[in-house]
């Protein structure tokens, strides 16, 4: 099980009512891989048939099967940076 932010909650409702393409959903998949594990990232994606469908919060997350374990114990979060506000998954394995 994951969590989520009020703040990441509010900005994926931003992301789902701004979104252009109907078929995209918010989507929990790697971006690559950091110390510990797989770095995970939180966007908007056509949805792929093994996806594993959760909702927190209201909130309806297609989850990539291979990466789904990597979530326990994550929060989900928004966050301000060099680039604008982002959501960012804090993983039980990230580094310090």
């Amino acid at each position: 099980m994951f969590t989520i932010t009020p703040a990441a909650a509010e900005m994926m409702n931003e992301m789902i009512n701004s979104s252009e393409k109907e078929n995209f959903k918010i989507t929990v998949c790697s971006s690559g891989v950091g110390c510990g594990g797989p770095s995970l990232k939180v966007e908007m994606r056509a949805p792929m048939e093994n996806d594993l469908v959760e909702t927190v919060k209201g909130i309806t997350f297609h989850i990539r099967e291979n990466i789904h374990k990597n979530l326990e114990g994550s929060e989900i979060d928004a966050e301000d940076s060099f680039w604008g506000k982002r959501l960012h998954i804090k993983t039980s394995y990230g580094c310090m």
